[in-house]
């Protein structure tokens, strides 16, 4: 989380621990409001575009950037309402190829989600930067 105005945490999907076994990684980022009235997010455009992803073997330190989708910016007037203390989901995937890059004997990665939005607050638009990282772990050593 980088600002106070949306929260962001992420989880894989049906793999809490997220072990790796040569599959790809489904990723479910929830960005909840922290705030006392409702925030306009645009959520379609950043389930479309993504957001940015930072793998980072935590071994070796090698950092690898993973490209984001491009989306239609007309999709950024498609406003959701998060009311207080709600939230939404944005899914995501990490291809088992985009991990595999990583050379070593085991998987030990970081992985950095970032999303970045201009959203609307009383009306008013704001920009919105947060982040949310998990690790991710060989599940057979």
């Amino acid at each position: 989380m980088t600002n106070q105005l949306l929260n962001m945490a992420c989880k894989c999907r049906a793999n809490d621990p997220c072990l790796f076994e040569g599959q790809d990684m489904f990723v479910d980022i929830s960005i909840t409001n922290a705030q006392d009235t409702e925030v306009g997010f645009p959520l379609e455009y950043v389930q479309r575009s993504g957001p940015i992803v930072r793998l980072i073997d935590t071994r070796t330190k090698a950092v690898t950037s993973l490209k984001p989708n491009l989306a239609d910016p007309d999709l950024k007037k498609n406003i959701v309402r998060i009311h207080p203390g709600g939230s939404v989901n944005v899914e995501w995937v990490i291809t088992s190829d985009e991990i595999q890059q990583f050379e070593g004997p085991y998987v030990d990665l970081s992985a950095e989600f970032t999303v970045m939005a201009e959203v609307q607050v009383r009306g008013k638009p704001v920009a919105f930067r947060g982040s949310t990282t998990l690790r991710i772990v060989s599940g057979k050593r």
